[in-house]
């Protein structure tokens, strides 16, 4: 079997980090694979990518109408099986190249893109987003063969929100390794915290995601707000993990008026974050929107409690009131004191900990995963070949 990837970019997001870890197993099960990627990202994936001497083409010097002409090329030359294209840039130009050449085009569904919310940020282009809806509805009639959503919830949001026919998508949920640092959790904790001068008694909370709206940044910074004394006294740590993004100004402007006693420590793109939530006591969650979380379940894989908003996609990734406390979005006294009745409770952090990961060992195993995809791709070539 052979697969086209395309993709646009070997970035920091989760997409790019599932497929990457998707193309590893497919490789030692012996499938041929090749990637197309539009552009070229300093921080993420890309290095690694590379040295592990996967076949990539980057078509970054190209506009609009030469990067699909280059897919439709590449297309006829490498004769996959299956194209796989995941995100919105790299889905338009792999549908366009369907003009040109003839194949089958699986899509990944990642995110609710189109979520109310989302037209709530002020920094979105509400005509561009709605313009960018309805190419996507239009061009997916006769572009994309199949889709693969990564939750129900994602899955019901492109039925609603492109009309696409319920038949063609699939639900596969991502996966994780699990955390070897585990087994080394005395030595890790004790690792990270001398890096960042935490000492052993400091509770520490997690966060980790791009500083951007979705991620819910000053959501989470206005509940510290609303507890800091209690939090300073408890001797509370938080570590904010993720590059900048459009909401970087915000969150330094809000930092540098309120002057919080609570130490927080941002720590940027980090590749050793699954080393950090070892290190942490708590796993903190604010997004307004998502397709699915990838770091919830890297928090649960590190045996992590929970608090998160209430979005409805979390309730397929958390148990609510098991490992996961979930306040309602929007709420900033609900989620401090939802994070502060863990932070003051050892033996519920411990109890909801380990919930957390026999959660993640049931549901988000990285080798269960990547199993339903190989099958996948082979029911899809069996029925292409006999129609």
């Amino acid at each position: 079997m052979k697969i086209l990837f395309i993709q646009d970019s070997l970035g920091t997001g989760g997409a790019e980090k599932s497929n990457s870890e998707l193309w590893y197993f497919l490789r030692e099960k012996g499938i041929a694979i090749k990637v197309i990627v539009l552009e070229h990202r300093q921080n993420g994936i890309e290095k690694e990518i590379l040295e592990n001497k996967f076949d990539v083409t980057f078509i970054d010097n190209q506009n609009f109408w030469q990067q699909v002409n280059s897919i439709a090329k590449i297309v006829k030359e490498f004769k996959p099986d299956i194209v796989h294209s995941v995100l919105y840039r790299a889905t338009i130009r792999t549908r366009l190249a369907k003009l040109k050449t003839s194949f089958f085009n699986i899509e990944s569904l990642v995110n609710c893109s189109y979520d109310a919310i989302r037209f709530s940020d002020l920094k979105v282009n509400k005509w561009a987003l709605h313009i960018y809806q309805f190419l996507d509805r239009i061009t997916q009639l006769k572009g994309t063969d199949k889709f693969i959503a990564i939750t129900n919830e994602v899955r019901e949001h492109y039925i609603q929100k492109l009309n696409i026919n319920p038949s063609k998508i699939s639900v596969i949920f991502r996966g994780r390794n699990e955390n070897q640092y585990l087994k080394l959790k005395t030595e890790t904790r004790q690792e990270i915290r001398n890096e960042l001068q935490f000492k052993e008694t400091d509770i520490v909370v997690t966060h980790v995601g791009r500083q951007e709206f979705q991620k819910g940044h000053l959501e989470l910074l206005k509940a510290i707000k609303t507890i800091d004394k209690q939090l300073h006294d408890l001797n509370v740590k938080f570590i904010f993990c993720g590059r900048d993004g459009n909401n970087t100004k915000e969150i330094q402007d809000f930092l540098a008026i309120e002057n919080l006693k609570t130490t927080i420590q941002f720590l940027g793109h980090r590749l050793d974050v699954n080393k950090i939530l070892v290190a942490s006591d708590v796993f903190v969650f604010p997004s307004k929107f998502e397709g699915l979380g990838g770091s919830l379940i890297e928090a649960q894989a590190a045996g992590l409690p929970v608090v998160c908003s209430n979005i409805k996609v979390f309730e397929e990734v958390v148990i609510n009131n098991k490992n996961a406390q979930m306040y309602q979005l929007g709420n900033i006294d609900d989620l401090a004191q939802k994070m502060l009745s863990v932070i003051v409770s050892k033996s519920l952090r411990e109890k909801m900990g380990a919930e957390s990961l026999n959660n993640f060992k049931e549901n988000f195993q990285l080798e269960n995963v990547n199993q339903q995809m190989l099958k996948y791709y082979e029911s899809v070539v069996s029925q292409a070949l006999n129609n």
